[in-house]
């Protein structure tokens, strides 16, 4: 549990009881700064050396930060549609309302996806479309955009922790229908650990449907 910012406080050293006397105050500060004319001069020239400023060096965001907060401003402000802001939940609704009838075809816009479970040799391999899978999941929205600016052709891949449960994730990006996803998931222990196990690995964000 963490701690409140009271008692955050609360832990840090008291400062010191100051004198009572400000007369007294004075003359300690006044003491402090009485420098002779070398020490002095060690002073001015430290003053006068340049020092650079935090503002000539700016932080270098990691390429996954800025892709990641890409993302999130997509959710906030919207997708772009034909050169126009469209929000993101009625893109959405919109996706799983055609999801069924385009799910693992080789539409125009589909792309192969080679699918690996980790640790093994094991693959399957599904037609997707970016659209459906980047606006749902960080982890497939970074692979597009890295795809994208690599100008990478031919079968994508990706690993993920159950192959099994794959198709089942796969089902819900098209589809949005979670009483299916939690009824399949009921079937098999297994299956139920697979599918929480990959929505976590691709970062498929659940919350907002």
């Amino acid at each position: 549990m963490s701690a409140t910012l009271n008692e955050v406080y609360a832990q840090l050293p008291s400062p010191p009881l100051s004198p009572k006397n400000n007369l007294y105050i004075d003359e300690c500060l006044y003491e402090q700064f009485i420098y002779s004319d070398e020490e002095l001069k060690q002073i001015e020239s430290l003053l006068s050396s340049p020092v650079q400023s935090p503002i000539d060096c700016p932080i270098q965001l990691s390429k996954d930060v800025i892709l990641r907060n890409k993302y999130i401003s997509m959710m906030e402000e919207g997708v772009e549609v034909n050169g126009e802001l469209t929000p993101y939940l009625y893109v959405i609704e919109k996706l799983h309302s055609i999801g069924n009838n385009v799910i693992n075809k080789k539409t125009k816009d589909a792309v192969p996806l080679r699918v690996y479970e980790t640790g093994t040799n094991n693959y399957q391999e599904f037609w997707v479309h970016p659209m459906f899978l980047s606006l749902q999941s960080f982890q497939f929205f970074k692979l597009f955009e890295e795809i994208k600016e690599n100008n990478e052709e031919g079968i994508i891949e990706i690993e993920i922790p159950s192959l099994k449960s794959f198709a089942v994730v796969l089902y819900y990006l098209y589809t949005g229908d979670k009483s299916k996803l939690f009824e399949i998931a009921k079937i098999d222990e297994s299956l139920c650990k697979g599918i929480m196990e990959n929505i976590e690995c691709l970062e498929i964000n659940m919350a907002s449907f």
